[in-house]
């Protein structure tokens, strides 16, 4: 192990030169543009901001990208978020990002801005449309300064003219051209600052262990991440080239899943178990993933046409993704055929009563092996649903529960009113979840309150406002605005039919429907959805 200083403008040079890239087991950059801002604000104001890891393997490595016949020296393992933070600030692409319209888009995302004419905190800003109008000498775009090498004569130049457009077109009130500089110079010398990178020459095995201990800015690493970490080390170019372009086929199709997730159906498919350190070493190698991974890809494939015949046409109004694993398996085991909706029928029950929401590790195990034991998806149903009191039947309370807190509730809502054949109450007046006769992918249902808030606010409880009972699904297209003067009129503004009210089980009676009759009409409607569902 080696500890050495290493300047930022260094640091981001072996990034962009390739002598660092990334293993094929790290994610992509994820930071928001605030984190980029306070990573520079911590720099400004001489905050540490942590060390580096890298490390020395010795060996070939698949990179997370493209290759080269010029293999990099080191591989960032802790710290890819902060080296890709600081590149993004210097404005220099590193070798590792996906491609040049990537980088441009991200250039234009995390556009960071000096305000020159601050003399109190905040100094830096994410640069908005306003920002982005106002004179760039008053919002300096901090990579046009941290580029800059004063040793050359070029560089001290430029930075002496942008001190003077300051003075010229008004900022700055009190300081001098030079004390201009001075301020910019500041920004300047970022680019000098030391970070502390660690080097580390361990098997990659033992350098996925270290990265997994590791919590950098609160990012805990998950066990999944862990052993996809394995498996790109034993089957090169896998996460890469197959496990990575898969998670965005499901995000086109509307099924924007957790890679964890992922590669948990693809252990439950694989092995019936997602406690991976449960899971025999050799199924990382090879012949084992290939195998799982295709009957796993190909039961999602399956699932994702049977989910769309019921109206679930994206992953967003579920209340768990964790239910998934096990139904992936028994389309897997049992195919897609006719007892389908069986397994539905227990999706359903599952995510009603929060079967992962606990130990969930431990329940999908559990669940997994009753799949595996079963001889066909009526039995393996049969011994799932004895572990929650299914039959119980929906009451008008949990209609009234409020709905931002009803994940399941809301998707109940969604799934009754597409059974219903429910028409949007836009002029077009498209079936919810359709575009004409087309089916759409990756639909997310929109909540809109019957009764407006504006016309129940202090007459009834806030919680009777929000009640699910209160809630109608309508398409993202159509945006409903309500009156101030008239909140009600919206019915007739809009030309909704009874129809189209009757499909989400509301009776014409509402539009009169007076303030102090509300709660009678609330439970009325919540009894509806309670016997339909």
């Amino acid at each position: 192990m080696a500890y050495e200083g290493v300047k930022l403008r260094e640091l981001v040079d072996r990034a962009v030169n390739h002598s660092w890239s990334i293993p094929e087991f790290q994610r992509g950059f994820v930071w928001k543009p605030t984190q980029v801002r306070d990573l520079l604000e911590s720099l400004w104001l001489d905050y540490p901001i942590g060390s580096l890891l890298v490390w020395n393997g010795g060996g070939p490595v698949e990179e997370q990208h493209a290759h080269d016949s010029q293999r990099p020296a080191l591989w960032v393992v802790d710290g890819q978020q902060r080296t890709t933070a600081l590149c993004i600030l210097f404005g220099r692409k590193p070798y590792w990002y996906p491609s040049v319209d990537d980088w441009n888009r991200s250039l234009a995302k995390y556009d960071i801005r000096f305000d020159v004419n601050a003399t109190e905190p905040p100094y830096f800003w994410v640069a908005n449309a306003a920002i982005r109008r106002a004179s760039r000498t008053r919002y300096v775009p901090v990579r046009e300064v941290l580029v800059l090498d004063t040793e050359k004569e070029k560089d001290q130049r430029l930075l002496q003219e942008l001190a003077k457009r300051v003075k010229f077109e008004g900022f700055c009130d009190g300081l001098d051209a030079m004390e201009v500089y001075t301020k910019l110079d500041r920004i300047r010398k970022i680019r000098d600052k030391d970070v502390v990178v660690i080097t580390i020459g361990h098997d990659l095995e033992d350098v996925v262990e270290v990265f997994s201990r590791l919590n950098s800015r609160g990012t805990r690493v998950t066990e999944a991440d862990i052993y996809l970490g394995v498996v790109a080390a034993r089957n090169p170019g896998w996460v890469r080239e197959t496990f990575l372009p898969y998670l965005r086929v499901l995000a086109d199709a509307g099924f924007a899943v957790d890679p964890n997730l992922l590669f948990r159906t693809m252990t439950g498919v694989g092995i019936k178990k997602v406690r991976f350190r449960d899971i025999l070493d050799t199924f990382w190698e090879a012949d084992r993933i290939k195998p799982a991974w295709d009957r796993t890809s190909d039961a999602w494939k399956r699932l994702i046409a049977r989910f769309k015949e019921f109206g679930i046409l994206s992953s967003d109004p579920m209340p768990t993704q964790a239910a998934l694993v096990p139904l992936v398996a028994m389309v897997d085991k049992y195919g897609d055929d006719r007892d389908f909706s069986i397994g539905l029928y227990w999706f359903l029950q599952a995510s009603r009563f929060g079967r992962y929401s606990g130990s969930g590790t431990t329940s999908l195990d559990e669940d997994l092996r009753d799949i595996d034991a079963s001889d066909s998806i009526k039995d393996a149903v049969g011994r799932l649903l004895l572990r929650f009191p299914h039959k119980e039947p929906l009451t008008r309370d949990d209609l009234l529960r409020d709905y931002g807190d009803a994940r399941f509730g809301r998707f109940l809502l969604y799934l009754l009113v597409y059974r219903n054949q429910a028409k949007d109450w836009d002029s077009q007046g498209h079936r919810i979840g359709f575009e004409g006769v087309t089916l759409l992918a990756d639909f997310r249902p929109q909540w809109h309150h019957v009764f407006p808030r504006k016309y129940l606010e202090g007459k009834v409880e806030e919680t009777q406002i929000d009640a699910l009972a209160n809630i109608a699904v309508i398409g993202p297209a159509i945006n409903i605005r309500i009156s101030a003067t008239d909140p009600m009129s919206y019915v007739r503004k809009y030309a909704i039919p009874s129809d189209k009210l009757e499909q989400q089980f509301i009776g014409p009676e509402f539009t009169v429907t007076p303030p102090e009759r509300y709660l009678e009409w609330l439970e009325r409607r919540a009894d509806r959805l309670a016997e339909a569902g």
